[in-house]
């Protein structure tokens, strides 16, 4: 129950109330929830600001907003345009594309276009006028152009098809356009007529740079700068003094684990500058992220000081004191129009498909199957966990109809009502999975709750009588963009019959998650398994990373690698028990290396040792080195940091750490172990060995045969901890 305490004064009344409505509204907001909010409400925010799949991203600003054109591919309408105050709260505003033509498979008829449509679209701005030129994939190069980024727009069609195409509009008021693919090892760049309708003159080459393709280009501080990106492995940048080059020297800007690589930067109303880029993020797609410019010897550097060349999670917003805004996502249907969230996969059939006031009616579209059905209306997965549900009325249906909420990507599945007999079917690729007989209702619900951090999907059916219940096994959600649809997974609303039919479905609503506690089985949120910190942990075996990478290692598995400065892997509940003492780890480096930062429960926590790894030859010539530890005892979550100079520093295939050492008393033995020959094996003769392997010392002679404890004929980590054991007396001899 809400209580108000009541106000002395004839407004006390009015301020209760007041408060109870925003309370009211604050409450719907959680009820009927949007996806992913980028703003913290505190003045900063969170990476990315728009968690889902908005690729290719294109920004400008044209006085106090920002507006951004991101591809959509085959989706209808297409080529999305956003608007946005601040760079972080946004909205879409409009759609290019209304429909795609000139190949009969954007109907769907003859097969598919998925992975083409359009894509690296590019926004600019003239005497009052949005231009954004994209290139459908196989025809010619589009300028389209609008007074208002809602539309209407029309467009013009270029005499040439000129890939990834940057619209760069010059303070002169001359139009050009840059463009290249990675394959062409070159960007080359036309100039356009004043009215952006034709070009004039002939193309050059303004740089020459391996597999460069998505170039954007920028006026910055009298300079031109020339944004292009290395795909899936970095952005660099080049500039020059005149419009057309040269282009010559070329720097790195980010690397794809750092923030991403296909992007470029923005003005803000101050003066300052924002980068912008997209990230490969698996089965969410390609989303957006943003960071501030650091400007370094005339460079834009993406990155605060400190921190150059990464992007954080976390920012103070570029711009304050602006309203909370994310796209629309849930749809009442209850307008004469679909709400701007939405895209057709492929062009529709707009003959099959309604609105009638009360219900989206979506007509059965003769499909051999859901790949290939046509009239699906589709809207983006939002990470990093989302849930869509429909009701829908199935009543009018047919035999041989399969009406339902899927999930279109790589791979795809739904859940679905079929008739005859009427039952609910789960698939996975195709494949039935799980199925429902013996169904009497014509009002149903479905769910399908996509998971981005496990990578997991689970559909889910309720009726008005029973609670949502799962159906059929999670589905394993990944992004392929060879194969797939080169997009991120999204919701799906489907009705088809491979058959052909006259039924229908009409579908309610579709809420993004949905009112909370309506007895859906939740996903448990999974507790890692304590990992003893004295076994041999695999360092792939992370549980979260920043900036690194994996990669077969050449002594079996997989090894990290492509660390850098500022870089570290996390590992969860490390059991470290009654105490450590030190650390070891195997690692490779072609360069000087750089340090392994200890660190416990944070990337900035309790610092209890720090490795020292030098150069070993080549990034798969393996080594191992080892550090003493401060004591720590119990659970945590170890951090591995790593420092050091410029470039990648080196690779790790393993780690683990050495137990506490008792003082015992020494055990006589022969001189095998006995590094300072003094006719007794203790921990004195464990720390020289142990100076040996760290290369604070050099052992020689006796003294280094007499290291070798397990005459393998090197004196390594191994003979510290078969010296430790029998030490310890847990070993009675190093045989």
């Amino acid at each position: 129950m809400l209580y108000v305490k009541k106000q002395k004064g004839k407004f006390g009344l009015k301020k209760a109330l007041a408060i109870l409505i925003v309370l009211c509204m604050l409450l719907l907001q959680s009820i009927f929830a949007y996806g992913w909010q980028s703003d913290n409400g505190d003045g900063t925010f969170n990476n990315p600001p728009l968690y889902a799949d908005y690729p290719d991203p294109s920004i400008i600003r044209v006085g106090n907003y920002f507006y951004m054109a991101s591809s959509t591919f085959v989706g209808v309408p297409g080529l999305v345009i956003l608007k946005s105050e601040d760079l972080v709260n946004w909205e879409i505003a409009g759609h290019c594309i209304s429909s795609f033509t000139g190949d009969n498979k954007y109907n769907m008829v003859g097969g598919t276009k998925y992975g083409n449509g359009c894509f690296a679209p590019s926004i600019a701005y003239k005497n009052g006028t949005f231009y954004v030129a994209v290139t459908p994939n196989g025809e010619r190069t589009r300028i389209y152009y609008a007074k208002d980024v809602a539309g209407p727009w029309n467009y013009n069609t270029l005499g040439g098809s000129y890939f990834d195409p940057c619209l760069f509009i010059d303070t002169d008021g001359t139009a050009y356009l840059a463009y290249g693919g990675a394959w062409e090892n070159s960007i080359k760049m036309i100039q356009l007529n004043s009215n952006l309708s034709a070009t004039t003159g002939s193309s050059r080459v303004i740089l020459s740079y391996n597999n460069v393709e998505g170039t954007h280009l920028v006026k910055a501080n009298g300079r031109y700068y020339l944004f292009n990106a290395v795909p899936a492995q970095r952005l660099v940048c080049s500039r020059a003094n005149n419009v057309w080059g040269p282009y010559g020297e070329t720097i790195t800007l980010c690397t794809a684990g750092k923030g991403g690589h296909q992007g470029g930067i923005v003005d803000l109303p101050d003066g300052s500058y924002w980068g912008y880029l997209h990230q490969d993020d698996g089965a969410i797609g390609r989303p957006t992220r943003i960071c501030p410019i650091t400007w370094q010897d005339g460079w834009p550097k993406f990155g605060r000081p400190g921190y150059i060349g990464q992007v954080e999670a976390k920012y103070t917003k570029p711009i304050q004191n602006k309203p909370i805004k994310v796209p629309a996502a849930s749809d009442e249907f209850n307008s004469n129009t679909l709400g701007l969230q939405w895209m057709w996969n492929h062009n529709p059939d707009n003959s099959r498909w309604s609105l009638t006031g009360t219900a989206l009616r979506l007509k059965a579209t003769t499909a051999k199957d859901f790949w290939n059905a046509r009239n699906t209306l589709t809207q983006k997965g939002q990470g990093p966990i989302s849930t869509g549900t429909i009701k829908i009325d199935c009543s009018a249906m047919q035999p041989g109809d399969i009406c339902g909420l899927g999930m279109l990507g790589d791979p795809r599945g739904y859940i679905a009502v079929t008739r005859d007999p009427k039952r609910i079917i789960m698939t996975e690729e195709e494949v039935v999975k799980a199925t429902v007989n013996n169904v009497t209702s014509n009002i149903l619900y479905f769910r399908l709750e996509m998971n981005f951090t496990n990578k997991q999907a689970r559909f889910f059916w309720k009726d008005d009588n029973r609670d949502w219940q799962q159906l059929g096994p999670s589905i394993t959600m990944g992004f392929d963009w060879q194969y797939g649809t080169f997009q991120g997974e999204q919701y799906a609303i489907l009705n088809f019959n491979p058959n052909g039919s006259n039924g229908y479905m009409d579908v309610d609503w579709f809420r993004l998650n949905d009112i909370p506690g309506d007895n859906m089985t939740p996903i448990p949120t999974p507790t890692p398994t304590p990992r003893p910190a004295f076994t041999k942990i695999e360092a792939e075996s992370f549980n979260d990373q920043w900036g690194i990478q994996t990669e077969e290692c050449s002594e079996g598995g997989e090894d990290i690698g492509f660390i850098e400065n500022g870089d570290y892997v996390v590992y969860k509940n490390i059991d470290f028990g009654n105490g450590a003492e030190g650390f070891e780890a195997r690692v490779a480096s072609a360069t000087s290396g750089g340090n392994i930062e200890l660190r416990i429960d944070s990337p900035n926590g309790t610092l209890i040792g720090t490795c020292p790894v030098v150069g070993t030859g080549g990034w798969q010539t393996w080594s191992t080195v080892t550090c003493d530890v401060s004591s720590v005892k119990g659970m945590h979550d170890l951090y591995l940091v790593f420092k050091g100079g410029s470039g990648y520093l080196f690779n790790i295939n393993w780690w683990k750490f050495y137990d506490v050492s008792i003082e015992p008393t020494p055990i006589p033995t022969g001189l095998l172990g006995d590094a300072n020959e003094d006719g007794s094996i203790d921990s004195l003769d464990l720390q020289l060995i142990k100076r040996h392997v760290l290369r604070k010392l050099q052992l020689t002679g006796t003294a280094l045969a007499n290291a070798d404890v397990n005459r393998d004929g090197s004196v390594d980590t191994l003979d510290c901890s078969l010296l430790k054991r029998y030490i310890l007396r847990k070993i009675p001899s190093f045989d």
